[in-house]
């Protein structure tokens, strides 16, 4: 990655960390590197829509959490955020479930988390993945 690109990585996830939300970014030869190395996900209009394990769209988990909301495409990606942003205690929601973080250890010991489709084919979709 060239220094323009690591310091556009950086904008990206200080933006979704700070206000939950990627910044407005005009559609670049950068940015478009940085979603063919699976940095982040563009949409048709190259506005970035995920930067794992940030989401820009409300569909995935929600994470909440010192009285902010962040969101993740799935559960996992939420718990990434809790990890990412050293939440001391937060609540991860996807799928009607919620579990709540604690010192970065679920509360619910019984929840499971399953994903159908095999890690080396989530790019293949992964938005639904």
């Amino acid at each position: 990655m060239t220094e323009a690109q690591l310091a556009l990585r950086r904008e990206i996830f200080e933006a979704f960390a700070a206000t939950g939300a990627p910044p407005e970014l005009a559609d670049s030869r950068d940015l478009r590197a940085l979603a063919e190395r699976h940095v982040v996900v563009l949409d048709a209009g190259g506005r970035v829509v995920m930067a794992h394990p940030f989401a820009a769209h409300t569909d995935g988990a929600r994470v909440d959490g010192g009285g902010r909301t962040w969101w993740g495409n799935c559960a996992w990606d939420g718990f990434g955020i809790v990890h990412a942003l050293r939440l001391h205690e937060a609540t991860v929601t996807a799928q009607g479930i919620a579990v709540r973080v604690t010192r970065g250890v679920p509360e619910q010991i019984d929840a499971v988390f399953d994903v159908a489709v095999p890690a080396a084919r989530w790019w293949e979709d992964v938005a639904h993945t």
